[in-house]
């Protein structure tokens, strides 16, 4: 667990400054400074990019995770990994650029109305799309050697702070609305640059062809997986944006940015869970390659813990914020509060059940992965228009959550019945306690208004008093004894104790 705890604290660290400049763009200078449909166009054409993007890898990025063990040779250019990629790639994005160009007419008419801004700007789809899927591609790459800090970096932080430059521009009437379109899409293309730059500088942008290592029975193998992984990726994508792209076709791309807006504060419970998979899913892969089960299985309960810790810690800090937060907001997103909470705890259970995805991904099991994954969309599909009907947005998030639920419930009870794996214990449940009571003290002072100064000292005199309770109680009883164990390292670091 070493490598994983370094690279997930060092990579969340990065996430969580990169969710901070998100959150100040996102969460508060966005509402402020753009129109609600403005904030649909950014959210729709991120939503539809990333399912063309998830079409176009061609499940190259989720076969790399199961198979790159057998290429993983520096010497040999490890295997020529990297060229297939490439390869199909760009094989995939040029599908994805037909399918763009195809329905190009219809989907501009049928948004015309509701949704005029994005049938404006639908063909600023190939661009985000494009730097997207090769960014990923590196990115992927990079983690399967071991490097899963530098594409955090650019993605989580980098990224946005050059987003959040671009708005600033705008807000001071220095660009127009279409260029600060194409600052948000250079933002992407600098990302995609620089993650190439790092492979490049490290030696490991190996192009040679002589270098492709690719046996017969490994070819199969691969290509049967990626076919999967490429439903299994499509669909995980399609749970997370075809809700978006429901309420633009029910409400109109104004509700979609209200909805969207509301979505971005998942990303800050979120974040330690993606830095965490994109970590884990090398090491369970090579674990499973030499039957290390005891890995698996310390990989599992350690993160179910772990995720869960830091998830209800960041989900209370919003919950009892939120009253604060939306004085700095238009009116017109007051709609998405519940949106908040209920997205929120969606990504909570997902936390909450570790890296199930992980280990029955990389698995002999994999199919079953695609399985659930597709289950999941028909369930969101199937139920969401009905939700939206009756609750507006908010009945867009109860159905995510829904979906979300079943999801976890059904992968985790597959995993313990497959594999024995059981990662749950009292501490588990007593961290959910303990983060119900505290929100619940933390939302009982009353709340204080008028000016922002008096607005920012309660988000911040509550925000400590929620990670002193919350950790100081966490620490006390030890329900997470590798906290405890942390400090105890780093006191005797310093000499304030001795450690025998």
């Amino acid at each position: 667990m070493g490598s994983i705890q370094r690279q997930t604290i060092l990579g969340t660290g990065f996430s969580y400054a990169g969710i901070l400049v998100g959150f100040l763009t996102t969460g508060l200078l966005l509402p402020t400074v753009l129109e609600p449909d403005q904030n649909g166009l950014i959210q729709l054409l991120m939503s539809y990019a990333i399912i063309l993007t998830q079409f176009a890898n061609l499940g190259i990025n989720g076969a790399g995770g199961r198979y790159f063990p057998y290429f993983r040779n520096y010497e040999r250019g490890h295997g020529g990994f990297l060229l297939l990629s490439l390869s199909l790639s760009i094989i995939g994005f040029s599908l994805a650029t037909a399918a763009v160009l195809v329905f190009k007419d219809q989907i501009q008419a049928d948004n015309q109305a509701k949704s005029a801004l994005f049938s404006e700007y639908y063909l600023l789809l190939l661009p985000l799309t494009f730097a997207t899927l090769f960014f990923n591609l590196f990115d992927n790459y990079a983690r399967l050697l071991y490097d899963s800090v530098t594409g955090t970096f650019l993605k989580d932080f980098l990224q946005r702070f050059i987003f959040l430059g671009v708005v600033l521009a705008y807000w001071q009437g220095l660009i127009s609305f279409p260029m600060m379109l194409a600052g948000w899409l250079s933002s992407y293309l600098i990302s995609l640059l620089l993650m190439m730059a790092s492979l490049i500088r490290d030696g490991h942008f190996m192009l040679a062809p002589r270098h492709l290592n690719f046996p017969p029975d490994l070819r199969r193998s691969l290509f049967r997986y990626a076919g999967l992984t490429l439903m299994t990726g499509l669909s995980t994508q399609v749970i997370q944006h075809v809700d978006k792209l429901m309420i633009n076709e029910m409400k109109g791309l104004s509700s979609t940015g209200v909805y969207g807006i509301s979505a971005a504060f998942g990303s800050v419970i979120a974040a330690p869970a993606t830095m965490l998979y994109k970590v884990s899913g090398v090491v369970i892969a090579d674990a499973w390659k030499t039957n290390n089960m005891a890995t698996i299985r310390s990989v599992y309960q350690k993160s179910c813990l772990s995720q869960l810790v830091i998830g209800c810690l960041a989900f209370v800090g919003i919950a009892a914020n939120l009253p604060n937060i939306f004085q700095f907001l238009k009116p017109a997103y007051e709609a998405g509060y519940f949106v908040i909470l209920w997205l929120g705890f969606g990504k909570l259970v997902d936390m909450a059940t570790g890296v199930n995805g992980q280990i029955l991904g990389t698995s002999r099991r994999y199919a079953w992965d695609s399985a659930f994954n597709i289950g999941m969309v028909i369930i969101t599909i199937a139920i969401t228009p009905s939700l939206i009907r009756a609750y507006g947005i908010e009945g867009a998030a109860i159905g995510a959550v829904i979906a979300t639920v079943l999801f976890n419930a059904a992968r985790t009870g597959f995993v313990w019945y497959v594999f024995g794996f059981q990662p749950f214990s009292w501490r588990n449940g007593a961290v959910v306690v303990l983060g119900a009571a505290v929100w619940l003290l933390a939302s009982l002072p009353p709340y204080l208004a008028g000016s922002k100064v008096l607005v920012i000292t309660d988000i911040a005199a509550r925000s400590a008093g929620i990670v002193v309770v919350y950790l100081g109680t966490l620490l006390a009883l030890r329900l997470y004894p590798d906290l405890n164990a942390l400090l105890v390292r780093l006191w005797a670091s310093r000499g304030l104790i001795n450690r025998r």
